[in-house]
């Protein structure tokens, strides 16, 4: 239950007492009753106890009405209210909007009683810019937006629903349901709507929705963290199942509770999960391989349990601050506590890596975050209260960064600016010489450090690129010149070094990658500069970064956005890759011919089956492609593993080469044949080999296949989202016979055939 909704019920319960205290007490901001009156007075009418948070804007040419107990939260970003000429827009009774969201009319907007609106939401009845036709949109009763939601002209939403976070919705929404995607579709019931219509068939079973649902099994009350996670805006979102305290493995081993299966959280304390470890904290001796075989078997119940979610999570082992053990011999067998607990938590993660689905979380770290007020005993005594405050803050973010990790949600491309953020100093006037990195300058080290950050972010798959405000000559100089420089012109995969928009360089930049702008993250020291490109592109992550040069290295390593569940030996050449690709972008324009270029390429294309060989990287691809993507369904590694094991189904991986080198594994596609009708189910590839003909090979191969299993028909069906457009554009110049529904058909009295240039290698 979030902060804004548990103020929400408050006011059905106690109207006495004041919001005002509520939210402070809440701990996130203060309502400003006092203002309200001021903030809001462009409006038609505003009922009693109105609140603001922040300055709301508001523009009303129409009628604006604002029912009571409202709160308007304008603190980081301010809610927009604009109602044009002779327009309604109307706001029941203890409505809730959040930051940065815009409510806008031209016909009329209604939000009914107790409406929750999340941050930088858009609610319309017109196409903004002030564009299109307007239609009238309703939110009903008890409607709930998460964060992000874009509500299109048209819009009716019943009753109590629930709409997840990044969603795009249009049409009607049936009362009582949770809803999601883009565009959003019924993904739920909420419990007692008996009435709601199912989720359609044709939705893929294995699709990951913008809401996560899983549980938090820990031996003590992890209900704190359960509400962190539910209320941390960077997505996914989250819901957690209510399980009892205390009772980790029956819960594991019973299964996932309400459907909750998406992932599992396991926290423990290594005194109440070994028999050896608890008699060793009162100083009776031990052996190692008591230690390893309750860590053995802790660990083979784990997995055993965990089979039934998608993914897992374990804490390694950890002990309060407080804990000193036998102080100087602590770390000595067989007695010291800190020696146990290193053999301890080295044999689980020895045991644990055999899944590939299952991940060891740094329980250690949050401790040492939290300190002596992260642990309290007395909250142990009084309510089995095991960690609090900055442990649970920072458990929550890493859970969270899990999370986008798996879902394939890592950032790919960090775009840094030049002048005061990777060196110290203006280049276009003190000179290359007279730049402050490196030497005997405490910020010149510093600087240094950040660069060594970046590098070993390009080990991990990142890549770099500049956008700068700068003369390119004398920018590039530098980074070649520099003795002190530790990134030169080959550790960035592009740049925009001129007097243009940054906005417009980071956008270009992104979009020479083929990466999308949620790929992205921009780092400047300019607030301004910051500002604009958050303004502009608020895809892109732009973090607030200090003002103080020494905390660069820092501010750079506790960014959470480049998680990834794994990392394959194509993410360690990323950089190579995409240097290779400016190669072929080179040979494209002397060339000129697309087709001469093709040939000239010498595409090969090695098509393998799913093996455990690939399938770390096959999961890591399914999971994170979005623009050449057929089904856009999301599935782990041992769903794939489950879905292809039907003797009518077949999962192949395409390795993509060329003579500028090796892409790696970077398409992927699948089929399955009833009878005498086949279907292509997926078919997805790399932005970084698209627009080669590889996806033609791709199809090529399945049709093939289905040709030689008796198909007469092949269908592949597009589903649309907000980023596959691409994925459309490929399958109608595929040759495939466009129809009803998305649908694509090919007829195999004809041989589909392979483009001339590329050259087709079948293993397996």
């Amino acid at each position: 239950m979030t902060l804004l909704s548990t103020i929400r019920r408050g006011l059905d319960r106690d109207r006495e007492l004041d919001l005002t205290e509520r939210i402070r007490k809440g701990g996130r901001f203060i309502a400003a009753s006092a203002l309200a009156p001021f903030f809001l007075r462009g409006a038609t009418r505003v009922g009693p106890r109105a609140r603001t948070v922040g300055r709301p804007r508001v523009e009303n040419a129409g009628t604006l009405s604002i029912g009571s107990d409202a709160v308007i939260n304008s603190e980081f970003s301010p809610a927009e209210l604009w109602c044009g000429p002779a327009a309604r827009l109307e706001m029941g009774d203890q409505v809730v909007i959040n930051f940065g969201t815009v409510l806008a009319a031209r016909s009329h907007v209604r939000l009914g009683d107790r409406v929750s609106v999340g941050p930088y939401c858009v609610v319309a009845d017109f196409e903004l810019p002030q564009g299109g036709e307007a239609r009238p949109i309703e939110l009903g009763d008890g409607v709930w937006l998460a964060g992000r939601v874009t509500v299109l002209p048209g819009t009716k939403i019943g009753a109590g629903s629930v709409i997840t976070a990044g969603s795009v919705v249009s049409g009607e929404i049936p009362a009582g349901v949770v809803a999601g995607g883009v565009p959003a579709r019924v993904l739920r019931r909420l419990e007692g709507a008996s009435d709601v219509p199912p989720p359609p068939a044709a939705r893929p079973l294995a699709v990951v929705t913008p809401q996560l649902r899983g549980v938090v099994l820990a031996d003590f009350t992890p209900g704190d963290l359960a509400v962190r996670l539910r209320e941390l805006s960077d997505g996914p979102s989250v819901e957690i199942a209510e399980t009892p305290y205390g009772q980790v493995m029956q819960q594991l081993l019973q299964g996932p509770p309400d459907g909750a299966r998406d992932f599992a959280l396991i926290w423990t304390q290594p005194e109440l999960s070994s028999d050896a470890f608890a008699k060793l904290l009162h100083h009776e001796p031990t052996t190692v391989e008591a230690l390893h075989a309750d860590v053995d078997a802790f660990a083979a119940r784990v997995l055993e349990g965990l089979r039934a979610y998608r993914f897992g999570f374990v804490t390694n082992w950890s002990l309060s601050v407080d804990h000193r053990g036998l102080g100087l011999l602590d770390a000595r067998p067989p007695l010291g506590a800190s020696w146990a607990l290193s053999v301890m938590n080295a044999r689980l993660m020895e045991r644990l890596a055999s899944s590939a689905n299952v991940f060891v979380l740094d329980s250690q770290r949050w401790v040492a975050c939290g300190g002596r007020t992260g642990s309290s005993a007395k909250g142990w005594y009084l309510g089995k209260v095991r960690h609090q405050g900055e442990v649970l803050a920072e458990a929550a973010s890493d859970v969270k960064a899990a999370l986008r990790a798996c879902a394939g949600q890592a950032r790919k491309l960090v775009v840094v600016d030049l002048d005061e953020t990777l060196w110290g100093g203006i280049v276009g006037e003190v000179g290359w010489q007279g730049l402050r990195l490196g030497g005997h300058d405490a910020e010149g080290e510093a600087l240094v450090d950040l660069q060594r950050e970046l590098k070993d972010l390009t080990r991990r798959g990142v890549v770099l690129a500049i956008a700068s405000k700068n003369d390119e000559a004398v920018a590039l100089e530098a980074i070649e010149q520099h003795p002190e420089m530790v990134l030169r012109k080959a550790d960035f995969v592009g740049w925009r070094i001129s007097w243009q928009d940054k906005a417009r360089s980071v956008a270009e930049l992104a979009e020479e990658l083929n990466l999308g702008l949620q790929s992205v993250v921009f780092i400047d020291d300019n607030p301004s500069e910051r500002a604009r490109v958050r303004e502009a592109l608020p895809e892109v992550l732009v973090p607030e970064w200090p003002a103080d040069k020494l905390r660069y290295p820092d501010a750079l390593r506790s960014l959470r956005c480049f998680d990834t569940a794994h990392i394959s030996g194509e993410d360690l050449e990323r950089t190579r890759l995409y240097v290779a690709e400016r190669a072929r972008t080179e040979l494209k324009r002397e060339v000129g011919d697309l087709n001469a270029w093709l040939e000239g390429l010498e595409i090969r294309v090695r098509m393998e089956p799913l093996s455990p060989a690939n399938l770390a990287r096959v999961a890591q691809l399914f999971n994170k492609t979005n623009q050449l993507n057929l089904s856009t369904r999301r599935m782990s590694g041992a769903e794939l593993e489950a879905w292809t094991s039907a003797p009518n189904r077949r999962f192949w991986a395409a390795t993509v080469s060329d003579r500028f080198g090796d892409a790696g594994l970077t398409g992927l596609v699948s089929a399955e044949v009833e009878g005498e009708e086949a279907r292509i189910v997926d078919l997805m590839l790399s932005c970084r080999v698209m627009g080669r003909k590889v996806e033609l090979a791709l199809l090529h191969h399945a049709v093939e296949w289905a040709t030689g299993l008796g198909a007469v028909r092949v269908e592949a069906r597009y589903l649309k989202t907000a980023k596959n457009r691409p994925t459309l554009e490929v399958l109608v110049g595929s040759g495939f016979e466009a129809g009803d529904g998305g649908r694509f058909t090919w007829h195999t009295s004809r041989p589909y055939e392979l483009p001339r240039c590329i050259t087709l290698i079948r293993a397996g």
